[in-house]
């Protein structure tokens, strides 16, 4: 192709009026030509990465559950917090003990220094689960996002369908399927990786603290994660979420970038 079928060919290509905009050619001068066949593909990649619910104005809810145990059919939710963050903001925590209806087992008791009597007064899971939702109502929750999804959403999905909850649970986000895309580190613990990246540590093994821990981590990759291009929830959703159904696995990739740590 000649030099001038070449710019005929690119003059035809539908992002040349993006590249105008992007190097702010005045309306009646032409684009340069370099710009044209340097440009036009480049600015076509970004647009298309750009497409979609930009993460500055999605509202994520990190959030972190106390059970009695491992198990979401046989264990119980024991507390529940919840950080409603917008980009680097947080627009609100929630936190609350739930009722287990029985004494707490011992061991539990003492990971998280949650016993029967800090229990008294508490709401029972019904309870709890309103107030959950009438949180994430509030503060528009469009994505919940825990480290460890598969368990949060475990106990959730079995206490809403108890209670015959409508709408559904928010899909999730998982910070350690982000994180082994994003942060080169020896562990993707939550532990390890507040230590990695010298996250401000909060009060561990108690919901409302490690979902704080957990929101500074998620800010935190989602910083690394608009560095390697990634500008939209469904960007974020090809690295990090946690599918209700099983499918063929694929490899989603973004560039790792090195920020300390």
């Amino acid at each position: 192709m000649s030099e001038r079928d070449e710019h005929a060919h690119l003059r035809g290509d539908p992002h040349t009026h993006e590249v105008r905009s992007w190097l702010r050619v005045p309306d009646g001068l032409a684009v340069p030509r370099w710009a044209e066949s340097r440009l036009c593909a480049s600015v076509a990649l970004e647009l298309e990465a750009r497409r979609g619910a930009a993460l500055e104005q999605v509202v994520f809810g990190i959030v972190d559950l106390e059970t009695t145990g491992l198990s979401p059919a046989h264990c119980r939710i024991l507390e529940i917090g919840i950080v409603a963050v917008q980009g680097a903001r947080v627009l609100g925590t929630f936190g609350t003990l739930v009722d287990v209806g029985g004494p707490v087992p011992s061991g539990i008791t003492a990971l998280t220094g949650i016993d029967d009597a800090l229990l008294a007064g508490a709401p029972c899971e019904a309870e709890a689960l309103d107030a959950m939702a009438a949180f994430l109502a509030e503060h528009r929750v469009k994505v919940l996002v825990a480290h460890n999804a598969r368990f949060d959403r475990g106990f959730l999905a079995r206490a809403w369908r108890e209670h015959g909850r409508e709408p559904g649970l928010p899909d999730f986000l998982c910070t350690v399927r982000l994180a082994r895309k994003l942060v080169r580190a020896p562990r993707y613990g939550l532990d390890a990786l507040v230590a990695w990246l010298s996250i401000p540590e909060r009060a561990r093994h108690r919901a409302l603290g490690d979902a704080e821990m957990t929101a500074d981590l998620f800010v935190e990759l989602v910083a690394r994660a608009r560095v390697g291009g990634v500008h939209t929830l469904e960007g974020l959703r090809k690295l990090g979420e946690l599918r209700t159904t099983p499918r063929a696995r694929r490899r989603s990739r973004v560039h790792v970038v090195e920020l300390g740590g």
